[in-house]
């Protein structure tokens, strides 16, 4: 078996007739044996894949108006997907970083946020099969319709002590929110480059802060002068409700997966369209990979952490420094991930070394941080109850490790999607990966919400939160050894008709 020269190893006189020649739907090269790393690769849920390339690239057509180029280009894709993480998940991060949603106490908050994330991880669970039967905008969409029922539900219990509503907003929230949730991982991790796929996960990660940077902005403007306990202002919730409205419209731009032109000229990994049944048998065979198994505490690691230090920050710092924290720990993500995501771009390192090399730029920060949390919660233990930290030396101190959480937390995310990119480039595989992804993440999130709602002992979500980190580390540091030596081998796929259909043929020497 042969395969055609990748269009990143050849960027001589094939690939350049297909870049100005914006009608080329075939690209022809000589052939080269199938490498045994490629063959690998192609073997994906334990099974040969045979004709179906995981990471070959798609020759489509490309339009000749520059606008209709650009807007059909990955970076527009990807503005839209940060247009909508501004609009929804940051809008509800920001609410969240609040310190139990801005409320007084926050184990209504918890309980809320614990409905939503259970409801999310089974829906999310199907992310291969959603998006394999509606497709990516569509999807997101539908999660766009979700984000003003978050803004709404605490604004609601807030003005009028309407608790049944917040909850029930919430687990609206979590079916609508599972939909984008797959829709943006499978778009994130197969739409960009292979190198630029860390500098778009970054931005797109970033984007997420920005929401929560300009609400940070909004609830500190709103809530300056409240130096003790309580909640937030009912105007703050206003505000974040106004822009949780921006989503759905900018959802409608989203251009349709088998049509985005990638800068090089090429479109998207595709494969051809599954049945549902078959779709969920690849689930459920995905699920019984080694690979996956060792990556379930990972991802419910992830965003673990925010039920745990959203109660940490309610119970120990005054409304005004919770209000602060919302705004200077987003900012300092936005900064610093980009960083992280050059990192995970360098072309003059391979893959796997990359990989472990981030993996500990995460690894010593995070173990550092739940050191130093132990060691506060022990000197808020020897505190009145009342005690609520303001602007103060102590603050600092005490305030630090959820500054690292915070950094960390969105660090962990990009190299997950970047890992997982590692073993397929495909739309329907990474729809599949990103799904189990983000519904472990949330199960993660269930659960830590759900804790921090009953008990009482603040040692006893901090203690669980320390265990799923050791249980995660060797699994996440096994996965990453797996991660290729070597950049991957690009092989190239004609589009005869539909590329969602049966009509995507692989090139070989007969058709050359």
């Amino acid at each position: 078996m042969s395969i055609p020269y990748s269009a990143d190893d050849d960027k001589s006189k094939d690939l350049t007739t297909h870049q100005h020649d914006p009608t080329t739907l075939v690209v022809i090269s000589e052939t080269i044996e199938e490498p045994t790393t490629h063959r690998a690769q192609l073997n994906i849920l334990g099974e040969y894949a045979g004709n179906e390339d995981h990471d070959a690239l798609r020759a489509i057509e490309v339009p000749t108006n520059k606008w209709t180029r650009r807007y059909r280009s990955v970076a527009f894709q990807m503005v839209i997907l940060a247009v909508l993480a501004f609009s929804g998940p940051s809008m509800s991060n920001a609410i969240s970083a609040l310190g139990g949603g801005g409320l007084a106490t926050p184990y209504t908050a918890n309980a809320a946020s614990a409905t939503q994330y259970s409801v999310s991880s089974v829906f999310a669970m199907f992310g291969g099969p959603i998006i394999g039967v509606i497709g990516i905008p569509v999807a997101c969409m539908i999660g766009a319709m979700g984000f003003p029922l978050s803004g709404s539900g605490f604004y609601v219990n807030s003005k009028y002590g309407i608790q049944w509503y917040l909850i029930f907003a919430k687990a609206l929230y979590g079916i609508t929110s599972s939909f984008l949730y797959i829709a943006e991982a499978a778009a994130i991790i197969s739409y960009p480059e292979e190198h630029r796929r860390g500098f778009y996960i970054s931005i797109w990660v970033g984007m997420r802060n920005v929401g929560s940077i300009i609400g940070g902005a909004i609830t500190l403007g709103l809530n300056i002068t409240r130096k003790g306990a309580g909640g937030v202002s009912v105007n703050t919730y206003l505000a974040f409700l106004g822009m949780e409205c921006i989503g759905l419209p900018a959802a409608f731009l989203m251009t349709k997966t088998k049509k985005v032109v990638r800068s090089d000229g090429y479109g998207v990994p595709m494969l051809p369209r599954k049945s549902w049944r078959r779709e969920v048998k690849l689930l459920w065979e995905h699920h019984k990979q080694r690979r996956t198994l060792l990556l379930i505490p990972v991802y419910v690691l992830t965003y673990f952490g925010d039920g745990v230090w959203g109660t940490y920050l309610s119970l120990h710092f005054s409304v005004r420094s919770r209000a602060l924290s919302s705004l200077v720990a987003p900012l300092s993500a936005l900064l610093i991930n980009p960083l992280f995501g050059m990192i995970l771009d360098m072309k003059s390192v391979g893959p796997r070394k990359k990989g472990l090399i981030a993996f500990w730029i995460w690894t010593v920060p995070s173990a550092a941080m739940l050191i130093w949390v132990m060691i506060n919660l022990h000197w808020f233990g020897n505190q009145p109850t009342s005690v609520r930290l303001d602007y103060t030396a102590r603050w600092v101190a005490m305030w630090l490790p959820y500054w690292i959480y915070n950094v960390n937390a969105w660090m962990s995310q990009t190299l997950v999607y970047w890992m997982l990119g590692q073993f397929a480039s495909d739309v329907t595989t990474n729809a599949r990966t990103g799904g189990v992804f983000r519904a472990w993440e949330t199960v993660g999130q269930a659960v830590s919400y759900g804790i921090n709602s009953h008990t009482t002992n603040k040692y006893i979500p901090f203690g669980i939160y320390i265990g799923i980190f050791l249980l995660a580390m060797p699994g996440w540091y096994m996965t990453l050894l797996e991660v290729p030596v070597e950049t991957k081998v690009r092989g190239v796929v004609e589009e005869v008709e539909d590329v969602d259909g049966p009509g995507v043929k692989k090139l070989d020497e007969a058709t050359a």
